[in-house]
Order: C-alpha cells, then structure tokens, then sequence
C-alpha cells in the first residue's frame, strides 16, 4: 500500500511540475483545427490579361490621400474604425479620416519614451482603441492612442520575434517564422502563437520544422483582413485559417500549379532566383467579398492574380493582369488589399495612374484619376462592390 502512495504522490507531483510549467508561458496545449468545412481550390496560370475585370467587380468610390506627408514605398495599410492607417518605408505611421484628410503621424525614431528604433509591425486593436508597434531592435511593443495617437506605454516582448501581427476582437495573433532568439525554448517553436494582452503566449499551432526556421526568406503579408474575419496563410503554405480567439478553422487549400518543392528550402535557394523560377511560391492577399475570392502569388518572376467563384466552384482567372477594357466600371485597376464594409478595396499607386492616363488616355476616366499627378500626390484607395 505504502509504494502506491508513492507511485501517487510522485505523479501529482510530476503533473504539479508540467501545469507550473506551462503557467510560466501561459501556454496551452497544441490546439486542434476544424477542418470539416474546408474547400479546395485548384489553380491554373493563363497566359493572357484578363480584359473583362467589369463583368465582376464595380468601383463605388475613391479616396485620395492628403498630398503632405509625400508617401515613401507603403508597407502596409489597415482600414479600421472609419480610419485608414498607412505605414511607410520611413517607420511612420500616417491615421487619415475617410475622407483622405491627415488625423495624425506618429514618426517617433529615437530611444526615449514613445520611441522606436523601426516600425517592423504594427497592428489596430479596435477593442482596446489602441495602436501597437513591434520593435524588434528594441524587443518591443509600443501602444499609441488609436484615436488621436498619443503615447501611452511600451512593454518589453522578449520573444517571441514575430515577423507579422494582427489583432481581432482584442486578441493578437503573430507570425513566428524563426526562433534564434530563444533557442532553447522549445514552447515558443510555432509559426501562430496568440495571446491575450500582447505579451503572454496562450495558444500556439503549427510547429517549426528547422529547414523553415533557419531559411530567412523575405515573407510575404501572412494575415488578411475581411472586414471582421481575419485570414491566416503561413509561410510556403497553401491552406488559408480562418483566425478567431475561438480557435482555427481550415477555409481553403489553394492548389498552386507548380508548388515550391520542401528541398528548395532545406538548400535554402537563392530568394531571387525563386521567385524568378517556374515554381509559385508566397500565396497571400486572400480576399473574400460575397462569393468572389482574390488571392495572389509569384511564379515565373511575375505577381499572379488569381479570382475565383466560389459558388459556382471554378477559377474565374489566374494571371499576371487583371483589366477591365471597357473600363465604365473599373477605370483603373491595381491589386486589392483588403476588405472593409463589405467592399473590395486597392491601393493605387501614382505609377498605375501614369500608366493608365499615358497608355488609355481616352478612357472615361472619373475626375480624382483625370487630375492626378503622379509626381506629386499621393496614392488613392479605390473600393469595389462585387458585381451582381
């Protein structure tokens, strides 16, 4: 009887051990996935433009961005909460109005409070009214006002080191490609962790393998967002998650012609040679607006743009372009970005509009593209309705 009280003892006291252990990281478990709803979609590249973008889509409105600050390369844009908020390749955050009006920037460089040393992410928590950056020099996150973007505090992330984040309904979602960092914590080896308040990790999926963890690949934007509904793509993958703090489920499985083969990146091939090369590889920009899906990806050296039916279950067009020739009802077109109120939405950059005023200058352009000047505006954000 004595050694069974021993055998009992010892094992609450192992489990004692693990629970405080996962307490330390705020982990739990590896989550499981849904994946009873998920879709597969096959793709095919075609070798032409896409000349009919107008029997599918419709441009509703436009909003041009204030002229002052001048826009170095955008990093990224979100629409959140009436706002937009651009981030620039000057590690400046710029908030505009609806109506392309500047609300405030925060262009903070330097090592006091309220600075940063690089604005490597950043994310809108819309339930907290708060704007964070992720400085990696610094290990990191710094909130802002979202409002007004008046600094609030920092707080230290020494790992993980995420390569992207985002935020939904207050719970934030970051994109852990590698790990050099904390090399001997193995709890934090997963490409998703999710957290609660920014700093502690609380779920994780999807765990590294070192051939992907030791190949430093410029990443594409892992996270997509469709109004209230967060996309999540992983790196040299081709399943698209839904993301919510209830947990993952499996969307889509977008089969690229010519997939990345895993040995490109166990020899950790050249990145220039690979996105010139036959093989597609960086799916992202995973769009849904009604039944149309928009995704992109490279292959060949070019940006492929695919659009697909999802009611009717087939690819509507995959290719290096998408136009409307006609041009009534998609003037001008570049990429979309996102979704926001129901509406596609794109950036179109003054390079698009030069192109388009020099190439189709008799097109019936809307005033906003006709006066534009691409040397010294800013670029415009179009939205579309899907086309009934």
């Amino acid at each position: 009887m004595k050694h069974i009280y021993c055998i009992i003892i010892l094992l609450l006291f192992f489990y004692s051990c693990q629970s405080m252990s996962k307490k330390e990281h705020g982990l739990s478990p590896i989550e499981s996935i849904a994946t009873e709803n998920l879709q597969t979609i096959a793709v095919e590249v075609e070798d032409f433009d896409f000349e009919k973008l107008g029997n599918f889509l419709e441009a509703t409105s436009y909003i041009q961005l204030a002229a002052e600050p001048l826009l170095t390369s955008i990093q990224e844009v979100q629409i959140k909460n009436e706002k937009i908020y651009v981030h620039d390749r000057l590690s400046r955050i710029i908030c505009y109005d609806m109506q392309g009006n500047v609300i405030y920037i925060i262009d903070a460089k330097g090592a006091g409070p309220g600075e940063y040393t690089n604005v490597n992410a950043f994310v809108v928590n819309e339930q907290n009214g708060e704007l964070v950056i992720f400085d990696n020099f610094r290990q990191s996150l710094l909130y802002y006002n979202a409002d007004n973007g008046a600094y609030i505090k920092m707080q230290k992330l020494g790992k993980p080191d995420p390569t992207a984040m985002a935020s939904l309904r207050g719970v934030y979602y970051y994109d852990n490609r590698y790990h050099n960092n904390y090399a001997n914590d193995t709890t934090l080896y997963y490409s998703l962790l999710i957290s609660k308040d920014g700093t502690c990790m609380e779920q994780r999926y999807f765990p590294h393998n070192e051939a992907e963890s030791s190949y430093h690949f410029t990443p594409g934007q892992p996270f997509s967002y469709n109004d209230s509904v967060l996309y999540y793509c992983k790196a040299f993958d081709s399943v698209v998650y839904e993301l919510s703090p209830e947990g993952l489920k499996a969307l889509y499985e977008i089969e690229l012609p010519n997939p990345l083969p895993f040995s490109k990146i166990e020899d950790k091939a050249d990145e220039w040679n690979l996105m010139k090369s036959e093989y597609s590889i960086g799916l992202e920009k995973i769009c849904r607006c009604n039944d149309l899906l928009y995704f992109q990806f490279s292959k060949d050296g070019f940006l492929q743009l695919g659009l697909y039916d999802l009611a009717q279950k087939k690819q509507i067009y995959c290719g290096k372009r998408l136009t409307d020739k006609v041009g009534k009802s998609v003037p001008v077109f570049r990429l979309i970005d996102g979704v926001y109120k129901g509406k596609f939405w794109g950036i179109i950059t003054p390079e698009t509009v030069d192109y388009a005023l020099s190439e189709e200058p008799n097109k019936d352009y809307p005033d906003i593209i006709r006066n534009y000047n691409p040397d010294t505006d800013n670029p415009i954000i179009a939205f579309y309705n899907v086309a009934k």
